[in-house]
């Protein structure tokens, strides 16, 4: 996705891209998996988190990083990440939440 993604209004983060308006509902259990690809990144690895939205809610997620300095994440990782999100389920949007530990969308954590 890194060479399909520019930094902010990222066309695969669509209407939840920040400043859009709309607001990205995020499911424990996904902030949870954001938060362990954060410590997964190490600092300055670069790295992609897309997550699975069914009616403006994230109920689950997919990420590639970098584990060390020497690699890049290429356009090929996004679309294999994109293609994983998709297979979670019809009717699935997937959405670019952040790229390295940039979140590109605005979100809430829901209750439960």
């Amino acid at each position: 996705m890194a060479a399909l993604v520019a930094a902010c209004g990222s066309p695969l983060s669509g209407q939840y891209a920040s400043g859009q308006g709309k607001t990205l509902m995020v499911s424990q259990k996904v902030w949870d998996g954001y938060k362990e690809y954060v410590v997964a990144l190490k600092g300055t690895n670069s790295g992609l988190f897309v997550v699975a939205a069914l009616d403006g809610v994230a109920l689950g997620y997919t990420a590639r990083y970098c584990p060390a300095t020497r690699c890049i994440i290429k356009g090929n990782n996004a679309s294999k990440l994109m293609d994983d999100c998709k297979s979670m389920g019809e009717g699935v949007e997937c959405i670019l939440f952040a790229r390295s530990s940039d979140i590109l969308v605005d979100y809430k954590l829901t209750g439960g």
